[in-house]
């Protein structure tokens, strides 16, 4: 009764019905590598379901949690010699262009069959209702019924509706595919459903696929010719009882793999038009690709236009990490001022009567439990043990150079490192700040490759986190009450990948920075800080060595050195020798 009466809310005014979302934190890739490999952000899922809860577009009630995929629901699409194949790293690796090292098979599969399953349960939600319902991933367009590729293992629409079909739906199904690659996949599975409709709109051309009507797109091709040909594709679209829509976001100008020139507000529009044309047809929509920085601002765009709030802009520095976690750090500051902070064992055994060592403090503050429940609580300790770590525990002690922070993990038998970190207070420009004198990220149990190429400085590749571990300094220092935090990178990259919240202290040294990062823009970041640590660069035709000066983030806006930054920028010049 519940569902028929949502349904009938749903179809006399679908522009103000909330929109249910399936989603769950596996959803998150567990390869620590991809990042760095692909440059595909593998927050983005996490991403847009954070702002949209940030933001109240969605509710708590409203966000679903699916079960995976049956191997008897993905066998009906395809073959079992590919499915049995999808057990051996080499062949998940092959498909997410990442290192076999780097591939826990099962975690891996879980996560594909649940992303899977959120389109399964998110069909079937969407046909009882009469609505649109999204799953914050899925979209697996070009895998087809015997192999894989372009990051898709599992084709979740075909799964889906052959598993609605089996249910006894019999309707006409129209997919409208507008990732910015063609539905090959897609088109294979569903070749003998004879009650299938496939739209696409793309800028490559993959030699036409049968049974697709395929718009191919100039190279570049922006919003006002994008739209007009939208528009024309679904005038064609035949009338269905069920729609999938891939709402692709590697439609943006500038994406990495992607070759049309969208902006976001012609994303947003796209998204108008479909919505607008499949209103009141139950429909499923899903993110399928995107490599951009703004990519998890496409499909938060969706969701918005699905609910009626299609008019809402997403602030453009909104940061949906920085935003959780201090989220996350509030709701630990009201837990401790309530005693839900972890007892230690000094006091444990003090309140006993017994007398113990004092326990060490970092900054005289962190205890190692209270250490090991903050990690747990952003998830970081959760997406460790899904990279195959296990028995994680936290060990702080004091060096001659500040307060050391370790997470161990065990794996393959042995107790590994995994992060090494050394804290202290240091004044910098009369403010104090949380100087992170020493921080290593370590996944021992992956190993360097040609995929994942060993960057100057590491002994063991990188866990992919380093962006999690700058919010929680960030919010260490907060607690603490310093003026923000403070390091000092010893390679180019290091620099780089901090950029967006670091600057150098002194603005001579950041103008230098700016003007290398832009007369490098053409090398990729790997090779540029090769060639950096190398001595093949040269600053105005001398040879340039790396300066490790300090780069600072603070709480509080730093005085506006802009003038000073420019100056040295345009004075700078930077070539690569040969």
């Amino acid at each position: 009764m519940r569902g028929w009466v949502e349904g009938w809310i749903a179809r006399l005014s679908p522009a103000r019905a909330r929109v249910p979302v399936f989603y769950d934190e596996s959803y998150r890739l567990p390869f620590a590598g991809l990042e760095l490999s692909t440059g595909i952000e593998p927050r983005r899922v996490d991403f847009t379901t954070w702002y949209l809860l940030e933001m109240r577009v969605l509710h708590r009630t409203e966000v679903h949690r699916p079960q995976p995929a049956s191997y008897a629901q993905l066998s009906r699409v395809h073959d079992v010699a590919y499915l049995e194949s999808l057990g051996r790293p080499e062949t998940l690796a092959r498909i997410f262009a990442v290192d076999p090292s780097d591939v826990p098979v099962d975690t891996v599969l879980d996560t594909l069959r649940r992303v899977c399953g959120g389109t399964v349960e998110a069909t079937r939600m969407a046909l009882a209702r009469g609505r649109p319902v999204a799953n914050m991933a899925g979209g697996f367009h070009h895998a087809a019924p015997d192999h894989g590729g372009g990051f898709c293992a599992v084709n979740d629409i075909a799964v889906a509706l052959t598993t609605v079909r089996s249910e006894g739906f019999d309707g006409r199904a129209v997919v409208v595919d507008l990732d910015a690659h063609p539905p090959d996949g897609t088109a294979a599975c569903l070749a003998s459903d004879p009650k299938v409709w496939i739209g696409s709109i793309s800028a490559s051309n993959w030699g036409g696929l049968s049974g697709v009507d395929e718009v191919l797109m100039p190279e570049g091709t922006g919003d006002a010719e994008y739209l007009a040909s939208l528009e024309a594709l679904l005038d064609r679209m035949p009338r269905a009882q069920l729609a999938f829509v891939i709402a692709g976001a590697d439609v943006l100008g500038g994406d990495r793999f992607g070759r049309l020139g969208l902006s976001l507000e012609g994303a947003r529009q796209r998204d108008r038009l479909v919505a607008r044309a499949l209103r009141g047809v139950p429909s499923v929509w899903l993110p399928g690709g995107g490599y951009h920085a703004d990519s998890w601002k496409v499909f938060a765009g969706s969701v918005l236009v699905l609910g009626g709030r299609g008019h809402q802009s997403i602030h453009e520095r909104f940061d949906p990490l920085s935003a959780r976690f201090q989220h996350i750090s509030r709701l630990l500051s009201r837990e401790s001022s309530t005693d839900w902070e972890p007892i230690t064992l000094e006091e444990l055994e003090g309140s006993l009567g017994h007398t113990v060592p004092h326990e060490p403090r970092v900054l005289g503050y962190y205890t190692a439990q209270s250490l090991e429940y903050a990690l747990f609580r952003y998830g970081l300790l959760p997406h460790l043990e899904r990279l195959g770590y296990g028995q994680l525990r936290v060990e702080v002690s004091t060096t001659g150079t500040g307060d050391r922070i370790q997470l161990l993990g065990r794996a393959n038998g042995r107790e590994h490192v995994l992060v090494d970190c050394v804290l202290a207070r240091q004044s910098l420009a009369q403010e104090d700040y949380l100087f992170v004198n020493w921080l290593t990220l370590r996944h021992p149990h992956a190993r360097f490759s040609a995929v994942r190429p060993q960057l100057p400085g590491q002994e063991v590749p990188g866990l992919g986190l380093s962006r999690e571990a700058g919010e929680m300094l960030m919010l260490m220092g907060e607690r603490l009450k310093l003026s923000g935090v403070a390091f000092r990178p010893m390679w180019y990259h290091l620099a780089v990948v901090a950029r967006a919240r670091f600057r150098f202290v002194d603005p001579i040294r950041q103008g230098r920075f700016e003007a290398l990062m832009r007369d490098l823009a053409h090398v990729p970041l790997l090779e540029a800080t090769r060639l950096v640590a190398e001595g093949h660069v040269r600053l105005n035709g001398e040879r340039y060595s790396w300066e490790c000066h300090d780069m600072v983030s603070r709480r509080a806006p730093m005085m506006d050195d802009a003038r000073f930054i420019s100056l040295e920028r345009e004075r700078c010049h930077f070539t690569v020798d040969g």
